[in-house]
């Protein structure tokens, strides 16, 4: 391997160590904000636990988290033999995770975007009148989720790239 592979290679490392880490910080405060997230008034009390969205944002984040992880860990501080498996893994591995993260962003989304602006034709007022700090720490939850899936878009380009610079696709 010659001087610009090596170059390139760190290069490559300190993108993806950099974007693991992020999406994992990300992650852990969007889960915090999440599970810290309760209000009780006259009209009730509301956490994150009675909302389905949200509980599945929770664990999601919690599993991105530790995934973040475990991932920077395996491919960062242990070093070893690239191989195709391995590749495979990771490559694999990033999809489900940056599929599950921009899901449960996109309904968690769709859970304050009703929350904030009510459903008319169902007569289905705005609980953000009634339940504002909630709505408004939901929200903030919900953007740092949708940046960890725009993190985990690039990582799965970048372990997609990784994968098939070296190794072609399977053949059907």
């Amino acid at each position: 391997m010659d001087k610009t592979d090596q170059n390139v290679n760190r290069t490559e490392r300190t993108v993806e160590t950099v974007l693991r880490v992020a999406s994992m910080a990300l992650s852990i405060a969007s889960l915090v904000i999440m599970i810290k997230n309760s209000i009780s008034n006259d009209f009730g009390s509301l956490s994150y636990s009675t909302l389905g969205a949200f509980k599945y944002l929770v664990n999601t984040n919690g599993v991105c988290a530790t995934y973040s992880l475990l991932s920077a860990i395996f491919l960062i501080a242990i070093p070893c033999r690239i191989s195709k498996p391995r590749l495979w893994t990771v490559f694999l591995l990033d999809q489900v995770v940056t599929y599950a993260v921009l899901a449960a962003g996109a309904v968690s989304a769709e859970t304050v975007y009703l929350a904030y602006k009510g459903n008319l034709n169902i007569t289905w007022s705005s609980a953000c009148d009634y339940y504002g700090i909630f709505c408004h720490k939901a929200l903030v939850s919900v953007i740092l989720a949708l940046l960890v899936s725009v993190l985990y878009v690039s990582l799965s380009f970048i372990s997609s790239y990784r994968l098939f610079s070296r190794f072609e696709a399977p053949k059907q």
